[in-house]
């Protein structure tokens, strides 16, 4: 099995994603509330890439069937029912529900990689999973961190080592890493004790303290909260 991640904000090319599966990771927090929102009974959610585009397509459904979710610059979107932290996404509020859902860094990963044979979304509230999902699959390993405005995300990559550590202690085929996921591993076990610690170290996690969401760092750095693997396909999760 051979095991890459994309650090550069250059696009791939569709070739490249073909043959692989992709794990999409924006720690905080597209992906995390992605996770927790299937997790908590949301029948799907739809990424899109603009407010703009969100408000259009939630006009085409019943709107007691779905709601409005994201942020920009860190905060909910004037018109939105809900904004970018997992603890918004209770029970209570999305069970049955379909999300549609832009932020700025995440949703567009997942377009930036639909041409990938099989796309899925990670997190360290399902990290595990996701290993065990990648492992048991006979495709090559493509991990995405979104990353901040295209550039390099400590806590995505913290993220993605820790998938590429639970695979190389799971799976007895072989693991071949590249320079980059090797780097990513590396990462990973400098943080493996304290994970949140990557978090205020990282420029976006400074970001959200800066502007108030102190309380979802720590959050998001809760490992294997589900077992679930979302799935991005034809432009849905579910």
């Amino acid at each position: 099995m051979h095991i890459d991640i994309h650090f550069s904000s250059f696009p791939l090319s569709p070739h490249l994603l073909s043959d692989r599966t992709v794990v999409v990771i924006d720690i905080l927090r597209a992906t995390s509330v992605m996770v927790y929102a299937i997790s908590r009974g949301a029948k799907e959610i739809i990424p899109v890439i603009t407010p703009e585009e969100a408000f259009q397509l939630a006009r085409t459904f019943p709107r007691n069937t779905t709601l409005l979710g994201g942020e920009r610059e860190s905060n909910r979107i004037d018109g939105f029912d809900l904004g970018n932290s997992p603890k918004e996404y209770t029970s209570e509020k999305v069970e049955g529900k379909r999300l549609i859902l832009t932020t700025t860094n995440g949703t567009r990963a997942f377009h930036s990689v639909s041409s990938a044979a099989e796309i899925l979304v990670g997190s360290f509230f399902n990290v595990t999973a996701t290993a065990q999902r990648c492992s048991e699959g006979e495709r090559d390993l493509l991990l995405f961190p979104s990353g901040d405005q295209g550039g390099f995300s400590l806590e995505d990559t913290v993220c993605g080592g820790m998938i590429i550590d639970r695979i190389k202690r799971g799976v007895k085929k072989p693991v071949t890493l590249t320079d980059t996921s090797h780097s990513a591993h590396i990462l990973f076990q400098r943080f493996e004790t304290n994970l949140v610690e990557a978090f205020y170290l990282s420029s976006h996690g400074k970001e959200l303290v800066d502007r108030g969401h102190r309380e979802d760092l720590p959050y998001c750095a809760q490992v294997d909260i589900s077992n679930l693997v979302p799935v991005f396909k034809e432009g849905v999760i579910k």
